[in-house]
């Protein structure tokens, strides 16, 4: 167990109990009472005596009451910060660490307190503190008393050996991984004694580990799900009395607060940069942004007679709340000061000029994913023997956007931070296409990883189709993909070695080794005069309502036709044979899709042309660039009712035209014998009777 920390409040009771044994002497008290029965000589009652006794007694201890019971109460705060990524300069966005810590510092303010992380407290960091190996980080950690952290992802991002050795080195913190089995210099919990109370600190990392770092780097470690592993601990320290109270910290998101046991009393969320403010579920359920921009402070109180846990007070605050505290902190100024000169000027470098704004998203296409996909393709083709069919980006890899005017080394570094390398493989066509399958997730807190592509690919997709059969068309250089062919796909090593779980792109041949930094081929892109995203979308929702008739006219619903940012696309065309027609796009979500991927929507009615039937090319055209084109099957128009046959009027001679005229002799003939066996029965029976017995 770890000693207290923080600053304990002062006791109050200590001073009414001095007053309370200096007050004067009553009258009527015991000794009053035998010095009067000593000088009049009379005696004293036991039982009199007695009873001004206990009332003495009850008297103290009433004065003696609040202290008893603050003693039975302990009373804590805790705050939390997540993500932080390194970002202790104070910019336009980020508060700063100075004004972070002086925010922490007002919360701790005649409280018991403890900081926190849930993770991420390193890595995909700004440029001065990843040039520095992010020690300027933990050292500014340090100074602002954080005491326990869960471990995240990015920690291990330059591999297990160096987190283990290096960062835990140099971090006075204590790390918190409890479903990672064999990392070392990492605990499952720490219990932290808080006004009295034993707090148990539970600290668990994503378990989708092989997908978010190089698997070669963590190899041998085994992850566990942190939600089950932080309940077994939870109600195994509280079943003991190890625990009074148990606090998880976890570095992943998208977690409700029905999936803790009811040990948790608190859960301090990270990994998917969300804000959730605290409700007040069971357990209190808490995510503090990203970036330092959000710090979350939840004060507890701890009944030991009854085991209540209860939330007395929760506070979150903003990147403007933290920024309004500006108490100096002339320790944590110099640390940033001396990283930054020691990053020297290598990172003010101007390395290109944007003429527009490069966005970028976490859940949808942007316009940056899809410029570093083409910056990759061409800075591949450039730097090997080969020419890419294509190229892909994963949107977790941009980390920064690129804003307008000139662009720095530094802020290039900022958008791709990780040092990955660009390669490239070979697949068959239809491993390509499972690859853009795999975008879409069985996950209803994360539905799409969307993947930023060359700027030469398109694809179209019915956004209603189950997961894995989405995909309807691809065109690469304007050409439908082949199933069967080989085609040369370029990218980082990251997602090519199956990153955020694109296990596609792990079907063809190894990556090849290149050696070409990621953050080169977007630095060369930069530079390039023009350089400019796309204009359009490079995939587009389709949906017939109906299947398509020739003649008649088809309803069909679009989406994913805008960017959320920086969006100039107003008007969609769409166009079949020699048949168009155009309709105005609304910035809303599709819905029915149910990924934020389907913004930008429109309804087209298009007059299907009456000669179209078969396979036919539908094609989705937009006035910011969009062109799609998707294959469409069109039902023939329905054929006239054809008339009933008229009789010739004349026989033509030919035996086909004679032959009908057979069976009209015979019928005629028999309905004659029937008529004379009616009128003359004898006479037929003469006459045909001896035939009738032949």
């Amino acid at each position: 167990m770890t000693g207290r920390c923080g600053t304990r409040r002062a006791s109050k009771p200590a001073q009414e109990v001095h007053r309370s044994a200096t007050r004067p002497q009553s009258r009527f008290s015991k000794v009053a009472l035998t010095q009067l029965s000593v000088q009049k000589g009379l005696p004293v009652s036991r039982f009199r005596i007695r009873i001004i006794s206990a009332t003495t007694a009850t008297a103290l201890a009433a004065a003696l009451a609040p202290a008893s019971l603050a003693a039975e109460t302990s009373e804590f705060t805790i705050s939390n910060i997540t993500d932080f990524h390194g970002y202790w300069e104070e910019t336009k966005r980020e508060p700063g660490a100075a004004r972070l810590k002086c925010a922490i510092d007002k919360a701790a303010e005649g409280r018991t307190h403890i900081l926190t992380s849930s993770g991420d407290n390193i890595g995909a960091s700004p440029f001065a503190s990843m040039l520095l190996d992010d020690a300027p980080t933990l050292e500014i950690l340090n100074l602002m008393n954080l005491q326990v952290s869960a471990l995240g992802n990015h920690e291990l991002d330059q591999g297990a050996l160096d987190y283990e050795n290096r960062v835990t080195d140099i971090a006075d913190f204590d790390y918190l991984a409890a479903n990672a089995e064999t990392l070392r210099n990492t605990k499952d919990y720490v219990i932290k004694e808080l006004d009295g109370a034993k707090v148990a600190f539970v600290g668990t990392i994503t378990d989708d580990m092989p997908n978010l770092v190089n698997p070669k780097s963590i190899a041998g470690i085994t992850w566990h799900n942190p939600v089950d592993t932080t309940n077994k601990l939870a109600e195994r320290l509280k079943g003991s009395g190890e625990a009074d109270v148990v606090v998880a910290l976890v570095h992943e998101g998208g977690i409700k607060a029905g999936q803790f046991s009811d040990a948790v009393d608190v859960a301090f969320l990270g990994h998917s940069h969300q804000e959730i403010k605290p409700a007040g579920e069971k357990p209190l359920l808490v995510q503090a942004g990203s970036y330092g921009k959000d710090l979350a402070n939840v004060q507890l109180s701890f009944d030991k007679a009854s085991k209540q846990v209860t939330v007395k007070n929760t506070e979150y605050l903003d990147a403007d709340a933290i920024r309004a505290c500006d108490t100096p902190q002339p320790e944590i100024d110099a640390v940033i000061k001396d990283a930054l000169e020691k990053a020297g000027t290598a990172g003010d470098e101007v390395i290109g000029h944007a003429d527009v704004h490069f966005y970028r998203s976490g859940d949808k296409e942007s316009q940056l994913n899809n410029f570093i996909a083409e910056a990759t393709r061409q800075g591949v083709s450039a730097n090997s023997a080969v020419t890419p069919d294509l190229a892909v980006m994963n949107a977790g890899g941009v980390r920064a956007e690129i804003e307008p005017g000139e662009v720095t080394y530094a802020e290039a570094f900022s958008v791709q931070p990780f040092g990955n390398e660009n390669t490239y493989v070979e697949l068959k066509g239809s491993d390509v296409v499972d690859a853009l399958e795999q975008q879409w997730r069985d996950d209803p807190d994360r539905p799409m990883f969307p993947l930023g592509v060359s700027d030469n690919v398109s694809y179209a997709y019915d956004p209603t189709a189950p997961v894995g059969s989405k995909i309807t068309s691809v065109l690469i250089d304007g050409t439908p993909i082949d199933p069967d062919k080989t085609y040369t796909v370029a990218g980082s090593t990251f997602l090519l070695g199956g990153g955020d779980s694109f296990e596609a792109f792990t079907r063809g041949t190894e990556p090849a080794n290149l050696g070409y930094l990621d953050l080169n081929a977007l630095v060369e892109a930069l530079g390039r005069k023009g350089a400019a995203p796309r204009g359009g979308q490079s995939n587009v929702g389709v949906h017939l309502a109906a299947p398509l008739k020739a003649g008649e006219t088809a309803t069909v619903d679009l989406s994913s036709l805008l960017y959320d940012q920086g969006e100039t696309a107003t008007k969609v065309t769409l166009s079949l044979g020699d048949a168009t027609a155009s309709a105005t796009i609304s910035p809303d979500t599709n819905t029915a899709g149910g990924t934020a991927n389907e913004y930008g929507t429109a309804t087209v009615k298009l007059d299907v042309p009456a000669g179209a039937a078969g396979t036919q090319e539908m094609r989705i055209t937009t006035d910011a660039g969009t062109d799609v084109t998707v294959p469409v099957e069109v039902a023939p128009a329905d054929s006239a009712t054809p008339a009933e046959p008229e009789a010739p009027a004349t026989p033509t001679g030919s035996s086909t035209s004679a032959a009908w005229l057979i069976p009209v002799v015979f019928a005629g003939l028999f309905g004659l014998a029937n008529l004379l066996a009616l009128v003359m029965p004898q006479a037929t029976d003469r006459v045909f009777g001896p035939i009738a017995k032949l």
